[in-house]
């Protein structure tokens, strides 16, 4: 899911991974926590892995800074064995909520993406277009790319049987699961 438009993105995405779970979709990977709570601070990037719900906070440094935020590469290597151990579990679908700098060099959460797609489970990533031609290496141009409030997305998920709806909520669209 491509974007350029980072906060309404990462509520998107939160609300998806939340709906999907809350419905009985058995989903695994991370999301924002608190995505939709005003007044946090930009840097303030507490994550939740959706099959655990396990909250772990990502920021090195939790201060608004211009030019962005420092990941923690320890709590970035938390979450991604939480991932790993979910599949255990064997999700419907992967969900990350954004393919950072971190993944864009190779390490973050791509090995997480790789081995999901190696035990054929359907993934969706969150990437800002910054990050597009990494993403295309990543996959070697075979993933299928939408903009986020395409409506590509939902038939991506219908196909595989997760038939999300639009809502109109207030000024925004959400996307809610059909259950």
């Amino acid at each position: 899911m491509v974007y350029s438009d980072g906060a309404a993105a990462c509520r998107m995405i939160s609300e998806l991974g939340y709906r999907l779970r809350d419905t009985g979709v058995a989903v695994a990977g991370i999301v924002a926590y608190h995505a939709t709570r005003e007044g946090t601070p930009r840097c303030d990037m507490e994550i939740e892995e959706l099959t655990s719900r396990i909250i772990l906070q990502l920021a090195d440094d939790q201060t608004p800074q211009p030019a962005g935020c420092r990941v923690d590469p320890a709590a970035m290597q938390d979450a991604a064995a939480l991932i790993s151990a979910a599949f255990q579990k064997c999700p419907e679908l992967l969900i990350v909520n954004k393919f950072g700098q971190l993944e864009a060099d190779g390490g973050g959460l791509a090995d997480v993406i790789t081995e999901a797609v190696d035990l054929g489970i359907p993934v969706m990533v969150g990437v800002p277009e910054r990050h597009i031609a990494r993403w295309r290496e990543l996959t070697g141009g075979l993933a299928d790319e939408a903009m986020i409030d395409s409506p590509r997305v939902q038939q991506w998920l219908a196909r595989r049987g997760l038939v999300p709806q639009r809502v109109r909520a207030g000024a925004e669209t959400v996307l809610t699961s059909a259950a």
